[in-house]
Parts: C-alpha cells; sequence; structure tokens
C-alpha cells in the first residue's frame, strides 16, 4: 500500500482527513516507528494500520475528537502485560502522532510521492505550534551532500522560512541531517512549537542485468516485495512486458551503453544474472561505479574471483569490490531457479531493513 497515494486520493473526495503516524517505539510493540493509518469519511473508514486491537480503535476515537479543532496531538501508549483486554501485551511504548491533514497540503504531499517514486529520499518537517496548530510541512531534499530546503507547504512562509535560515537556528539543519542518517524521526523542541522531522525513503528500484529464468523468478519475488523492477536484456525475445508483466519496465539494450540511460541512486539494488561470465563482468565493471545500495552477482566462487582479478587489472580497487554480493544470495541451499530467486529476494530484503545480526531461524528468535 502506498500512503501517499491514499492521501492524496482521498484528499480529491474530502477537505480534511486525519493522519496517525508512530513517531516513536520503545521495547515490543505491535507495529514499528513510521507506521501510518489514515482516517477517513468523518471518522468512518481507516487505511493502513498502527498496531491494531483496542489501541487502534482508540486512535480513531481521538482522531475523530480532533477533527473538528484542526489541532494534533501526540498519544503515548504503553503495551504492558496488565492490559490483556486490549490485546495488545507486547510490554513496549509508543507515541503516536495524530494531525489533521486539509487540502491545502495536497501539493506537498504530491511531492513526497513523486520524490519516493523516483527512488530519492527526503525528509518532512512538521511545524506544531504551542497549542498544536500545524502550521506548516517542509520537504528537505539531501542535494550535493547537504540537506537543503526543497519545497514548502505552509499556512505562515514568511515566519517558517525565517525559523529555517541555517544561520539563525542551525538546530534544526543538525537534526535534519541527524533524522536522515540515522533513519529515525526526531522531536525537536522550538521557542514557537515543535518540529517533527520524519526522514522518507525512496521506494527501491531493483534493475536485473539478465531475462533468464533466474530473472524471470527475481523479477517476480521482488515485486511482490515492494521492488519497482527493471530488467534489462540485448534479446528482446528475453525481455518484455509479455515474460515479464509485473516489472515496470523491460529495456533490450546493449549491456556496454545501457548505463547511460539508467537512474541510478542510494535507493537501486542491481542484481546481475546474465546468460555468460563475460557480460556479468562488462555490467559489474560500470556498475561499481555508481552509488548503488546493492550489487550482486551469481556465479561460482571460481569465476567470481576470475572476475575480481580482471577488474583490478582494469583499475577498480579491491575495497570497492568487497561490497559487491557475490555469491549472490543469502544460504538456504536454494537449488532450483525460484528458490535460488527467494535467496536473492531474501538478501535484498535485509539490505533494506539494514539487518546486520547472523540470520537466524524464526524459532530460535
Amino acid at each position: 500500500m502506498d500512503i501517499y497515494r491514499e492521501i492524496l486520493s482521498a484528499l480529491e473526495q474530502e477537505d480534511r482527513i486525519m493522519l496517525a503516524t508512530i513517531i516513536s517505539t520503545s521495547g515490543s510493540t505491535p507495529a514499528s516507528a513510521f507506521s501510518k493509518m489514515l482516517i477517513t469519511n468523518g471518522g468512518t473508514k481507516s487505511i493502513g494500520t498502527v498496531g491494531g486491537g483496542c489501541m487502534e480503535g482508540e486512535v480513531i476515537l481521538h482522531a475523530n475528537r480532533l477533527y473538528n479543532s484542526g489541532k494534533a496531538e501526540i498519544l503515548t501508549f504503553s503495551l504492558n502485560e496488565d492490559d490483556i483486554e486490549s490485546g495488545l501485551i507486547c510490554g513496549g511504548n509508543l507515541d503516536i502522532l495524530i494531525e489533521p491533514i486539509t487540502r491545502d497540503f495536497s501539493p506537498i504531499f504530491q511531492k513526497i510521492k513523486s520524490l519516493r517514486d523516483d527512488g530519492e529520499d527526503c525528509v518532512l518537517g512538521t511545524l506544531l505550534s504551542k497549542d498544536n496548530t500545524v502550521e506548516s510541512k517542509v520537504i528537505f531534499k539531501r542535494s550535493s551532500g547537504e540537506l537543503d530546503e526543497w519545497s514548502i507547504e505552509t499556512f505562515k512562509s514568511q515566519s517558517t522560512n525565517k525559523l529555517l535560515q541555517q544561520s539563525i537556528n542551525p538546530l534544526i539543519h543538525h537534526s535534519i541531517s541527524q533524522a536522515y542518517q540515522r533513519n529515525e524521526i526526531i522531536r525537536l523542541k522550538l521557542e514557537s512549537g515543535e518540529m517533527i522531522l520524519e526522514p522518507v525513503v525512496g521506494n527501491p528500484s531493483l534493475i536485473i542485468f539478465g531475462g533468464g529464468h533466474v530473472s524471470k523468478f527475481v523479477s517476480q519475488a521482488a515485486s511482490m516485495a515492494g521492488f519497482h523492477v527493471t530488467v534489462v536484456d540485448d534479446r528482446e525475445k528475453y525481455v518484455n512486458p509479455h515474460r515479464f508483466p509485473e516489472a515496470n519496465k523491460t529495456i533490450v539494450s546493449d549491456f556496454t551503453s545501457v548505463f547511460s540511460n539508467l537512474k541510478i541512486t542510494r535507493s537501486t539494488y542491481i542484481v546481475i544474472v546474465t546468460r555468460g561470465h563475460n557480460y556479468d563482468e562488462i555490467v559489474l565493471e560500470q556498475a561499481v561505479k555508481t552509488n548503488a545500495k546493492y550489487i550482486g552477482m551469481i556465479g561460482s566462487k571460481r569465476k567470481i574471483l576470475t572476475t575480481y582479478e580482471h577488474l583490478m587489472a582494469r583499475g577498480i580497487s579491491a575495497e570497492r569490490l568487497k561490497s559487491v554480493h557475490a555469491p549472490i544470495g543469502i544460504d538456504i541451499a536454494a537449488a532450483t531457479a525460484e528458490e535460488i530467486a527467494v535467496s536473492i529476494t531474501a538478501e535484498m530484503i535485509c539490505i533494506r531493513r539494514e539487518m546486520h545480526k547472523p540470520l537466524r531461524r524464526m524459532s530460535e528468535l
């Protein structure tokens, strides 16, 4: 579900809707930070979730209470084992921001959606006054290594612009960078109220090089996992919308020239599964020169070692090659093309969710 598409769709029908966002958690909770729930139709319909159970019902009740006031509120829920009736005995705590979203904010949510669809990261700032009125929303977009104000949709543009000037309030700009780098929501107390800084991660894009049988199943699995898939091959017979109906794009191109026509960002994943070692090497040499988040290549350890030796002889550093996931995938004893695709997709999900600890079975957790 694309919550920003749902917000825009709802605002086409209603002047005001309510949005609930989990902005912080501690301990075990039924939903994670960034989880969102949209309350529409005057409080009678909800889209998304902030954890379910009676707690979610209480969030809806508070959203209805706040609807006509035009005010936001941050609620704290303690989910302890004594609260059996709620059905939530996780034992943790979470804070939920409930805020009104009016049609005036449609342009800024459209820009957020466009950025996410393009795989671009940003930080959304929500400025609350001391009486919890939503004063403005601001998008900060990373540019040339710095976080700069990119777009503002506000009720009081002059006061907001003044507040955000780096020379006047460097603390805000430091907090924006912190939220972005840590990928966590930050609450910043200000003299005028509070600013909530929420990083918005671009939708991950996956470029699969090669249109063979493994590629077909990687495309299917990755699409289901939320990746925007592009498949590249130099043979039209093996890369076309009929063969890859779930892919967002198929490209017929020579592997040596296709990179000039691809948009690769920090949210891009690259999977190299062409039909031959030489083609894999051609693609890998270009891929390691990009800022892709993930690069994986299929093949035996001997083939990979030979490929690395060739690339190092042409000036690619050993340090850069260490970041390549090869052999690709996680070890699940995969044998068939379908199982290999699951292994590859699972590894990409681990990278996407920034999982650093060793893989374990769920029964061992």
